[in-house]
């Protein structure tokens, strides 16, 4: 009887011996994906910024940028790293006090990356030639008030600026107005969220990747 009971409860202790094995092996085998994951992406965004910028030096001094960026922000490397690469990709040099307004700007509204990535492409847009209604639409729906913050800065109607940005002199000229306007209305927003939780979170997981 107590041959049978031994037997019973080393059986068991095995049973959880493998359970815990199994479980400690899964949790290893996904955080070595997670990890080299991560690895495999840097390693694409390097090279993008490589490319971009001209050279590996080069790359390697915006990436140092870009971590300097993020670690004041709430976004992650990867949105700082494609902010800086479709900037540069359309002809311009990043400019971190421009940076640092979109990401004040995008601090106070509804969706931040959403607004920060909209404020991008609106920059990327104009250096293409011009820049329509949908642009500064994009951030308005995000509840920014650009339409109004130009009118005060340039004193043109919504369906005005639809026709003057039509140029790239009046794209630039709408852009710099919009940029002095945000920084007017939202310089230094971001600072007074770093000790907020999502900013701290976002940072562990900057530090994490590094």
């Amino acid at each position: 009887k107590n041959s049978k009971q031994a037997g019973s409860s080393m059986s068991a202790a095995f049973t959880k011996g493998k359970i815990a094995l199994v479980a400690a092996t899964a949790a290893a085998l996904k955080s070595a994906t997670s990890i080299a994951s991560v690895g495999m992406q840097f390693e694409d965004l390097k090279d993008s910024l490589d490319q971009v910028f001209g050279s590996m030096a080069a790359g390697d001094q915006a990436m140092q940028s870009v971590f300097k960026f993020a670690q004041t922000t709430p976004f992650q490397i990867e949105d700082a790293t494609k902010a800086f690469i479709a900037l540069k990709s359309a002809g311009i040099e990043p400019n971190m006090d421009m940076l640092q307004t979109f990401a004040d700007t995008a601090s106070v509204s509804v969706d931040q990356l959403g607004t920060f990535e909209a404020l991008i492409r609106m920059v990327q847009r104009s250096a293409s030639g011009g820049m329509g209604l949908e642009e500064l639409n994009m951030i308005s729906d995000r509840g920014i008030d650009v339409f109004g913050g130009l009118k005060e800065e340039l004193g043109l109607s919504r369906m005005e600026l639809g026709d003057f940005g039509a140029t790239a002199e009046g794209a630039d000229l709408i852009v710099q107005a919009l940029i002095s306007s945000l920084q007017r209305k939202f310089g230094g927003a971001m600072e007074s969220k770093m000790d907020n939780l999502s900013t701290k979170a976002s940072n562990m997981q900057i530090a994490f990747k590094l």
